[in-house]
This record gives C-alpha cells, structure tokens and sequence, in this order.
C-alpha cells in the first residue's frame, strides 16, 4: 500500500508514455515505477484507482507478447524449446540411439515380407 498522504497524479500525457514503454519492453510493474518515478506500491495504487488505466496497460503488454513470439518464429523457436523445456524437448536421447542404416534394413525387410509380424534387425 502507499504512503498516506503521497499522491501521485497520471495526466494523460504520462498514460500515454506508460502505455508505449509497456508496449516496447513488456508489462514488469517494477520497471514501470521506475520509468514513471514512483515506487512499487503507488504504481499499485494508481493502477486500482484507474481501471480503464490498468487495462491499456495489460493490452500494450499482449502487444509486447505478441511482437516477442512473433520475432522468435522468425528465429529458432526449437532452440529455445530445448532450452527452456528440456525433459519435453530432450533429442539426445533419441538421437544417440537412432541408426538409419538399421532402419533402411528394417524396412526393406518388412517391404520384403509376407507377414504382419515386427521384424528384428541385429546390429552389426
């Protein structure tokens, strides 16, 4: 809760500015106190005492959102996956594993075959 007593007027000159860092570098009320010069708990006080305030804020931040999925797509989003996800995303297992020349002869074999059995392929 803020201070009693402190109060902090938002023009309409500063929402505008607010609504634009949010849309530029995401909705992290810390930073935003600290871009508009207020501490934590009067952003706080400010932002229940201006709904409609709130609110343009939490859309900037879907805009920021969305621009920052949008740059990843144009990245490597399986890198970030693998990164951030790694029991989900973990290929090393699968890769280590994984012989294509068993699988060609695996598959020949089955192309080969009248039966609808799993045929086994020792490895060399």
């Amino acid at each position: 809760m803020a201070t009693p007593g402190v109060s902090f007027e938002i023009t309409d000159d500063i929402k505008t500015f607010a609504v634009k860092y949010v849309e530029e570098s995401g909705f992290y009320k810390n930073r935003l106190a600290d871009f508009l010069g207020i501490s934590r708990p009067t952003l706080d006080k400010v932002l229940e005492e201006n709904n409609d305030f709130f609110t343009s804020l939490k859309r900037a931040d879907a805009v920021f959102c969305k621009s920052l999925i949008d740059l990843v797509k144009k990245k490597n989003p399986s890198f970030l996956l693998k990164t951030k996800y790694r029991e989900e995303f973990d290929d090393s297992i699968r890769l280590s594993s994984y012989n294509p020349e068993e699988q060609i002869k695996k598959m020949v074999a089955l192309m080969d075959s009248d039966s609808d059995e799993e045929i086994i392929i020792a490895s060399d």
